[in-house]
């Protein structure tokens, strides 16, 4: 592998994967989770960050056999070894198929939540299709550089994205009921696993660390960038779920379609600071839209690029072609109500990308090691 291919550092990884899981789901994120656990649901996050810590154990695990290279590279050899490399390729089709496809199809979905939000909340005579070319056309931009240019950007973003993170529990304070928590019980088992794989979805993108993992400059510290960014998200997801249910209860909160947008709303404290706060924060929020659109979408041609061997006009191509595609997709839910259950259908087909791939792959290098190393040991034994 290229030595200067590897530029991304550990803060840069932080920062990378945490703009790549928050973004849309964030807004509806209190009425899913407490949809099912009532008034507990903020616990439907934290066991929705105890799922993802599996896939993410796996990643960290092969990014540490395979310094240097990103999945793309490394299943191949998995599956097939060195000796095979060209066979591993093709064996290896269909998980790049459902991994690419996944990500353009998830890109479609947040850019469509990110319109949806715009034009019923800000620029209500704006038509949608205008908010969502402005915003491809960005990311287009985004996809003309090198991978060291889209790190830095999600570097830059990301302390503006803390704002929110610690202004959201702040505000709720201000009109909160903590009689809405209880009681603190639980009604099964059953609905807390349930809650905590439909909130799973909304740590999706971290996935694509399987992509920069292989970029990351050598002496990076893989492992203490995942957990510190996992921790983090879970921490953000729990707190906003809890706000929102201290202050409108879990019944009200099934009657919104954005309920953190509405929490903001609810500030009583901040005349001295802003009249409308939720301005501020649909501000600060495109931002975070931004980097999770721009990461995943860049991360499919950027990886396909990879597959092909190609160079960087190859990907300016490539991104420029996909975007028209990826404009039909986002317009194909006709009605919010189609686009929540698009996105539902589109999270059961993730877990194959976002879990499946990257546990199996681990279990496979795990035994073919093992395999291995029990097989030279016989050798030096017979010797």
């Amino acid at each position: 592998m290229k030595s200067q291919r590897r530029v991304v550092s550990t803060w840069q990884l932080i920062s990378f994967m945490i703009s790549s899981m928050i973004g849309v789901g964030i807004l509806s994120m209190p009425r899913t989770a407490s949809e099912t656990l009532n008034e507990m649901g903020w616990m439907g996050p934290i066991v929705g960050g105890l799922i993802a810590m599996l896939p993410l154990l796996g990643m960290v695990y092969l990014s540490k056999e395979y310094p240097g290279l990103t999945f793309i590279e490394y299943s191949p050899l998995i599956l097939c070894g060195e000796k095979h490399v060209k066979w591993g390729k093709i064996l290896c089709i269909p998980w790049f198929f459902i991994f690419f496809s996944f990500q353009f199809l998830n890109a479609g979905m947040v850019a469509r939540g990110f319109g949806e939000v715009v034009v019923t909340a800000v620029l209500l005579e704006t038509p949608l299709e205008a908010i969502l070319i402005t915003l491809f056309l960005i990311v287009l931009f985004l996809c003309m550089h090198e991978v060291d240019v889209l790190v830095r950007v999600n570097e830059l973003l990301f302390p503006i994205m803390l704002i929110p993170v610690f202004l959201i529990p702040y505000v709720s304070l201000t009109s909160a009921d903590w009689n809405n928590l209880l009681p603190l019980h639980l009604d099964s088992f059953e609905a807390l696993v349930e809650t905590g794989i439909n909130t799973f979805s909304l740590y999706t993108g971290y996935e694509l660390l399987m992509i920069f993992f292989g970029l990351a400059m050598p002496g990076a510290k893989i492992g203490l960038a995942t957990w510190i960014g996992l921790v983090f998200t879970v921490v953000s997801y729990a707190l906003t779920a809890l706000a929102g249910i201290v202050v409108f209860g879990y019944e009200e909160l099934q009657n919104m379609i954005w309920p953190t947008l509405e929490l903001v709303k609810t500030a009583t404290r901040t005349g001295w600071f802003l009249e409308r706060l939720e301005s501020a924060f649909l501000a600060i929020w495109v931002a975070s839209v931004f980097t999770t659109l721009g990461n995943m979408f860049y991360s499919t041609v950027y990886g396909i690029r990879l597959l092909l061997g190609k160079s960087i006009r190859f990907q300016r191509i490539l991104s420029s072609v996909l975007l028209i595609p990826l404009l039909y997709v986002t317009l194909l839910p006709q009605s919010i109500v189609e686009f929540f259950a698009y996105a539902r259908y589109l999270t059961y087909y993730g877990y194959i990308s976002t879990v499946l791939i990257p546990v199996l792959l681990a279990i496979i290098h795990w035994l073919r090691k093992k395999t291995f190393d029990e097989t030279q040991d016989s050798k030096k034994g017979v010797t």
